[in-house]
């Protein structure tokens, strides 16, 4: 298969029958050359949306500064200093050679911790919506493609997981378990997993009722095969999509229950539990809560700007494409 619109059904080496759905790889521009196929199309619009490309850019620049944070920080991100206090045991101001953005009411090195808290924030972030989308796509899949009692068991469960507002899910969860980096990922990918089974079942079973389906029976073609080689490349622009920006919402939800005291456990930084030691230094010095704040911020918005211009990039309608077909825009 060149790309999710176009599908043929397969048996051996020989195709039954193609698909309907216009192939962009068959859409001809004005000066009669080729136009691109459907991932490289979405590239090429990508590329000239510019609050997409500050999202990426955002995007970016944070994971490097997680995975490089080891190499980055300049002091252990744990480890109370005794000149990181003023002589009456306040924070360092930021600005020192030793500590450039300052120091927590311990003595720890502010700039260590936020790079360290990026790390947490990106891997929970990430990590959950890769599990909340192969969830998603395995379990709304067979739901979708099923016509027998599988489909009402898998679709009942996740509606009594999305009956639970995810917040709410996880501080019961955490609460009777170990919180760390593994128990919140699992239990945001779950909910999110939850969601996107509804949003993979509902376009499933829109597709199964299409032409390149009908022929994949017709030739005999088994309905795993079916499902994985035909249907599900259809469903992953939107998987992609809800996904991206499903990792803003994860991030907050992770620094919201480490705020709280049932995320991330000190002494290990995260952006949530920062923000929960420097409040009571507010009025004092409040870059100890404006700092990890910040850092939560530009993280929300990068993956919202990444999943909006994704959204756009990947609309199945084709109508911006045709418009730029048509207007000559290459």
């Amino acid at each position: 298969m060149d790309g999710p619109w176009r599908v043929a059904a397969h048996k051996g080496r020989d195709y039954a029958a193609v698909s309907t759905t216009v192939a962009l790889d068959d859409l001809v521009g004005p000066n009669g050359e080729r136009d691109r196929g459907y991932w490289a199309e979405a590239w090429f619009e990508l590329r000239h949306d510019w609050t997409a490309m500050v999202g990426l850019a955002l995007v970016v620049a944070l994971v490097l500064l997680a995975v490089l944070a080891p190499e980055l920080a300049p002091h252990n991100p744990t480890f109370q200093f005794f000149q990181g206090l003023t002589p009456d045991g306040s924070p360092l101001r930021p600005g020192s050679h030793s500590f450039p953005l300052g120091t927590d009411g311990l003595g720890r090195d502010e700039l260590s911790r936020l790079l360290y808290g990026a790390r947490v924030s990106l891997s929970v972030g990430v990590l959950a919506n890769l599990l909340a989308a192969g969830l998603g796509i395995f379990f709304g899949g067979i739901a979708g493609m099923s016509r027998s009692w599988l489909q009402s068991v898998i679709m009942r469960a996740v509606d009594v997981v999305i009956s639970f507002p995810v917040l709410l899910l996880a501080i019961a969860l955490l609460s009777v378990t170990h919180p760390s980096v593994t128990t919140i990922t699992v239990i945001i990918g779950v909910s999110f997993g939850a969601y996107l089974s509804r949003l993979v079942f509902t376009q499933v079973v829109s597709l199964r009722e299409r032409d390149f389906v009908t022929a994949a029976r017709t030739v005999g073609t088994r309905t795993p095969w079916i499902l994985f080689r035909h249907v599900i490349p259809h469903v992953v622009p939107s998987v992609i999509v809800y996904s991206t920006l499903g990792v803003a919402t994860a991030i907050q939800l992770e620094a919201a229950l480490s705020y709280v005291g049932i995320g991330i456990q000190p002494p290990n930084p995260s952006w949530g539990n920062m923000i929960s030691d420097g409040q009571a230094y507010l009025s004092s010095d409040p870059w100890l809560v404006i700092l990890p704040g910040v850092s939560i911020m530009i993280a929300m918005f990068g993956f919202s700007l990444l999943g909006d211009g994704l959204r756009d990039a990947l609309d199945p309608t084709l109508e911006r494409r045709t418009r730029l077909i048509l207007a000559g825009v290459r």
